[in-house]
C-alpha cells in the first residue's frame, strides 16, 4: 500500500504543543488523542464514567466498535488532567464529519501536524514500551496485518536503537 511520507513529531514536541493550546476543550481532545492513539471521532464515543474511574479508554462505538485502550504515556493522564473531561462540542452526521471538525480545529489552533499523526506516534510509542503487536493492534482497533503494514512504516532507526538499548 502506498502512503504519503510522514514526519512524525517526537514525544517532547507533542508535549510542548499540548502546553501551547489554550482552549480547554481542544487541549483535552489533543491530550486524549496523543495519550490513547484514538481516531479523532472516537473522542466522542468513550465511556466517560469508566475513564474517570480507571484511567483507561473504553471506546463504546466508532469505526470498529468497542475496545479498551491503555495510555502510553500513563503519566500524561495525570499531568494533563485528562480525567477532567472537557469534550469539545462538535456536530456531524458521520464519524468522518466529526473527525474533520477535529482536524480543522487543530489547524485553527496551529497544531503543526495533523491529528492522525498523534495516533501514528502512539502506535510507534507502544514499541518503545514493549507492548506486543497483537495488543497494540487490538487497542487501535484493527488487525495485526494492518498494524504492521501501516504503522510500522514509521519506525525509524532511532526507535530501533531505543528498543535495542532497552533489551
Amino acid at each position: 500500500k502506498t502512503v504519503k511520507p510522514r514526519i512524525l513529531p517526537e514525544d517532547h514536541e507533542i508535549a510542548a504543543c499540548q502546553r501551547e493550546i489554550i482552549n480547554p476543550q481542544w487541549k483535552w481532545a489533543y491530550g486524549m488523542i496523543a495519550t490513547f492513539g484514538l481516531r479523532p471521532h472516537e473522542l466522542f464515543h468513550i465511556d466517560q464514567e469508566k475513564f474517570k474511574s480507571d484511567g483507561l479508554v473504553h471506546v463504546c462505538k466508532g469505526k470498529i466498535g468497542e475496545r479498551l485502550v491503555f495510555p502510553f504515556y500513563p503519566e500524561w493522564v495525570e499531568t494533563w488532567d485528562l480525567k477532567d473531561i472537557q469534550s469539545p462540542q462538535v456536530s456531524g452526521k458521520t464519524n468522518s464529519d466529526v473527525g474533520m471538525r477535529v482536524t480543522r480545529a487543530f489547524s485553527r489552533l496551529k497544531v503543526p501536524f495533523p491529528a492522525y499523526h498523534l495516533r501514528h506516534c502512539w502506535a510507534v510509542r507502544t514499541i518503545d514500551f514493549g507492548l506486543d503487536i497483537s495488543l497494540a493492534s487490538m487497542q487501535m482497533g484493527h488487525s495485526t496485518k494492518v498494524h504492521t503494514d501501516l504503522y510500522h512504516r514509521w519506525i525509524t532507526e532511532k526507535h530501533q536503537q531505543r528498543v535495542f538499548d532497552a533489551l
